[in-house]
């Protein structure tokens, strides 16, 4: 999935000669902490609300802000991960998506980007969510499928994260079925270690709630 494709303008951006009060209310009424600024098309960068509170007066223009360093974008080509990468990086709650002319086209919020990743992993669809932990040289991906597939369950989403030693990886298995205990005893028989289980009722609540609160914060609602 390309930038392009994520794009939903559920967040308008804002002209330099507009005051900075007002881009407060947009980024208020809009549940952002960041807004494009675009002039006849052109990508300028993207203001900030620390950004207005560090120029100390909400009464100037926009333009009178210093965009170096705050023109973050991502091309209409860039795919799902680079959008995820920059947005994580900068800790942006908005993403704007240019040309190579640096026109720009439209722009991604963190809460959409969310939604379109929980549609898309399978992370949302019934089933159970198993956390492996192995060292990284452990890791075969072709391997922890054939041993859901022998079971006669199928793998709906995954990913991996790096532990804080560096040295071991959590992967966090979406399967389509939460009778788990042939996969189980299959990865113990194989040496894996079982970190984390949620089985069907757990996903729809405990995991559900940790999804929610995610969800809260990225809309800013607190």
């Amino acid at each position: 999935m390309k930038a392009v494709d994520l794009i939903n303008n559920d967040v308008p951006p804002i002209m330099p000669k507009e005051s900075m009060e007002k881009a407060l209310l947009w980024m208020d009424e809009f549940k952002v902490k960041h807004l494009p600024v675009v002039n006849n098309g052109q990508y300028i960068g993207l203001v900030s609300d620390e950004m207005i509170f560090d120029h100390n007066t909400i009464n100037d223009r926009v333009e009178d802000l210093n965009f170096t360093g705050h023109q973050f974008s991502v091309k209409k080509s860039h795919h799902l991960y680079k959008v995820m990468q920059v947005m994580s990086t900068h800790q942006l709650t908005v993403i704007p998506v240019i040309d190579e002319q640096s026109e720009f086209i439209g722009a991604i919020s963190a809460y959409h980007l969310m939604e379109v990743i929980s549609l898309n992993t399978g992370f949302n669809q019934k089933g159970a969510i198993i956390v492996l932990l192995m060292n990284d040289f452990d890791y075969h991906l072709s391997q922890i499928a054939q041993i859901i597939e022998s079971n006669n369950a199928k793998i709906l989403g995954f990913y991996t994260e790096n532990v804080a030693d560096g040295n071991q990886l959590k992967i966090t298995l979406k399967v389509n079925q939460s009778k788990l205990g042939p996969v189980l005893q299959t990865f113990s028989r194989y040496d894996y270690t079982i970190h984390e289980l949620y089985t069907d009722d757990e996903t729809s609540s405990e995991f559900q709630e940790r999804y929610d609160h995610l969800m809260n914060y990225l809309n800013l609602d607190s």
